[in-house]
C-alpha cells in the first residue's frame, strides 16, 4: 500500500512546490517558508492527523489573514512582523490543538455553508485584486481593498507588457490545458503547473522582469517567533483569526476530500484538527507558514490514484528532496508567473457560476454571501464573518421556513 502512494505523494508534490512558494511571497513571509509547511504537513502530520487522502499544506485561502497580521503587527517592518506572526501561529495552534477536544469540530461541519462560501469568494477576491498588480509589474498602491479594485485599470495602463505577457501566458496555458486536455487519461498524470513554470521562466530569461529570491542556504531560511507583542490588541486578533480561519478551512476541507475518497470513508474531524494544530505549533517555531488540510492538492491526490496517508508522507519528502538538490533553480521563476497561478486559485475561490447558481435558487444564502464579501473587502475577513453570522440569524428570523445548510449536508 506504501508503494501504491508514492506516484500520487510525488506527482502532487509537483504541484505543491511552485504554489508553496507563491503563497509564501503573497502572504509576506520568506519564500521557502511554504514548502517547510508542506514538509511538516507531508511528515509528520500525516501520520497523526484523521484524515486519509487529504495533502497538509499551505493554503491561498490564508494569505488574507497572514499578510494582514505581518503588516499590521510589523507596523511597516514586514521581518518583525513576520516574527510577530510566527508568534501569533504559535499561539492559533494551541488553541487548535485545544479546542480538538471540545466538540468545535463537529460543531464547524454544522457551520452555515453560505458563511464559508462568501468568505472563500472574498479571499479569492483579494487574490486577484492584489496579484493584478504583480501580475502588470507595477506596484500596489496603500489603499483599501476596494480603492485598489478601483485602480487596477491604472495597473493594466501601466502594466510592463514583457510581466505581464509572461504571468498571463501562464493563466491562458493552464486554462487551456485543464479545459481541454486533462479530460484526456494521458494527460491525468501531467503536472501543468510545472509545466506552466518552467516555459514561464524559460521566456523571462530573455526578458526584464522581477524574479524570486532564494536564500543561499536553507538554516538562514528559518525563523523563531517574537512574543513581544503578545499583550497587544493586534496580536490577539491576529491569533483569533488564524486560528478561525484556519480551522474553518481545515474542516471545511476534510469534509469535501471525503465525499471524493475512492473509500468513502469518514475523516475523524478531532483528530485532523489536533493534527493540524501540532504541525502550526511546530511551524510556529520554525518560521513556516500555517497550514490546512488543503482541498486542491488534495483533490488532485485523489485524481492520482492515493489511497491513504502515505501519499501525503511521500509527499512531503519528494518536497525536502528537492528543496535541498533543486533550490538553486527556484530564483529562475518569475514572481508575475506566482501571480498568475495565485489568480488562476482566486478565480476557483470566487467560483463565478455557484455565485449566480446561489442568486437563481436561495436569495437568502446570497444576501449573506454578499454581506460577509462587502464587509470583508471594507473592512477585514472577521469582520466579514462575523457580519455573515448577524445576517444569516436575522435572515433565519424573517424567513423560518428556509433550510439552513451545513458543510456536510451536500
Amino acid at each position: 500500500m506504501m508503494s501504491r502512494n508514492f506516484v500520487p505523494g510525488l506527482l502532487v508534490s509537483l504541484i505543491a512546490l511552485p504554489l508553496c512558494v507563491a503563497i509564501s511571497i503573497a502572504s509576506g513571509f520568506p519564500v521557502l517558508s511554504g514548502i517547510f509547511t508542506a514538509i511538516i504537513g507531508g511528515i509528520l502530520v500525516s501520520q497523526i492527523s484523521g484524515s486519509h487522502v487529504t495533502i497538509n499544506g499551505p493554503a491561498a485561502g490564508m494569505i488574507v489573514v497572514i499578510l494582514d497580521a505581518v503588516e499590521k503587527l510589523g507596523q511597516g517592518n514586514i521581518l518583525l512582523g513576520y516574527k510577530y506572526t510566527l508568534a501569533a501561529i504559535v499561539c492559533a495552534a494551541l488553541f487548535q490543538v485545544a479546542t480538538s477536544f471540545s466538540k468545535l469540530p463537529e460543531f464547524l461541519r454544522k457551520f452555515p455553508e453560505s458563511i464559508i462560501r462568501g468568505m472563500m469568494m472574498s479571499i479569492g477576491l483579494i487574490v486577484i485584486i492584489k496579484q493584478t498588480f504583480v501580475l502588470c509589474g507595477i506596484k500596489a498602491p496603500k489603499v483599501g481593498l476596494i480603492e485598489l479594485a478601483a485602480h487596477i485599470p491604472n495597473a493594466f495602463r501601466g502594466m510592463q507588457i514583457e510581466t505581464f505577457s509572461i504571468g498571463f501566458g501562464a493563466i491562458l496555458f493552464i486554462f487551456f490545458w485543464k479545459k481541454f486536455f486533462e479530460k484526456f487519461s494521458v494527460f491525468r498524470f501531467v503536472p501543468v503547473y510545472l509545466i506552466a513554470i518552467t516555459l514561464g521562466s524559460i521566456m523571462a530569461s530573455y526578458v526584464n522582469t522581477a524574479f524570486i529570491n532564494i536564500p543561499s542556504d536553507l538554516g538562514g531560511a528559518l525563523s523563531l517567533p517574537d512574543f513581544t507583542r503578545f499583550f497587544s490588541a493586534d496580536f490577539f486578533f491576529a491569533t483569533f483569526s488564524i486560528f478561525a480561519v484556519g480551522s474553518l478551512e481545515t474542516v471545511l476541507s476534510a469534509i469535501a476530500v471525503d465525499k471524493i475518497d475512492p473509500k468513502n470513508r469518514r475523516a475523524d474531524l478531532k483528530k485532523d484538527l489536533r493534527g493540524v494544530g501540532v504541525g502550526n505549533l511546530i511551524c510556529g517555531f520554525v518560521g513556516a507558514l500555517p497550514m490546512i488540510a488543503e482541498i486542491v492538492r488534495s483533490t488532485a491526490n485523489v485524481k492520482y490514484g492515493a489511497t491513504n496517508k502515505w501519499a501525503n508522507f511521500f509527499h512531503g519528502i519528494c518536497l525536502l528532496v528537492m528543496i535541498t538538490i533543486f533550490r538553486d533553480f527556484l530564483k529562475f521563476i518569475p514572481t508575475c508567473l506566482l501571480a498568475g497561478m495565485l489568480i488562476i486559485i482566486g478565480f476557483g475561490m470566487v467560483n463565478l457560476k455557484l455565485f449566480l447558481q446561489v442568486f437563481k435558487r436561495d436569495k437568502v444564502d446570497f444576501v449573506v454571501i454578499i454581506s460577509v464579501i462587502f464587509f470583508t473587502l471594507k473592512v477585514d475577513l472577521l469582520a466579514g464573518i462575523l457580519s455573515g453570522i448577524v445576517a444569516h440569524l436575522i435572515l433565519q428570523k424573517i424567513f423560518p421556513s428556509h433550510t439552513s445548510h451545513g458543510l456536510d449536508q451536500h
